[in-house]
């Protein structure tokens, strides 16, 4: 009887302990996959600071993209290339990327706001970098705000 109790005891402390060690496992993929999806986001952020500082805000730049429509970043073919916004997302690997871009209000004190006047020379900025792990949907999600500072 002794044997039986004391085998039952060591088969539930393994199950423990491989139920503990496949959640680690499993945690362990979540924060790999979400520090890439977030490298993918800073990188579209740089992607975007350096289409804007390269063109011109109101004829060619980020004053003239279509507000809530999806862009993903491309090189140009250009010698030598250049960062171009082309519209709709992509994929990377497991991961897909789009950046949106919003209108800014500012409120009478020129901060920014939920609703007031729109300013012509911000626009937000927010990267979405998803994937599916095991059936489940996971996203990082980035937002900064660029302002036409060459003006």
């Amino acid at each position: 009887m002794e044997i039986v109790i004391v085998v039952g005891i060591i088969a539930g402390s393994l199950a423990a302990i491989l139920g503990v060690a496949t959640m680690f496992l499993v945690t362990s993929q979540i924060v790999q996959q979400t520090s890439k999806a977030s490298a993918l986001g800073e990188e579209a952020m740089e992607i975007v600071r350096n289409y804007r500082d390269g063109t011109n805000w109101s004829s060619s730049g980020l004053g003239q993209v279509t507000l809530g429509s999806p862009y993903h970043p491309e090189q140009s073919g250009g010698s030598p290339p250049a960062w171009i916004l082309v519209a709709g997302s992509e994929t990377i690997n497991e991961f897909t990327r789009q950046i949106q871009f919003e209108e800014v209000f500012r409120d009478g004190n020129d901060n920014i706001a939920q609703s007031g006047s729109i300013d012509p020379d911000t626009i937000q900025a927010i990267v979405q970098v998803s994937w599916e792990e095991r059936g489940r949907s996971h996203e990082v999600e980035l937002v900064a705000y660029f302002a036409n500072w060459n003006q």
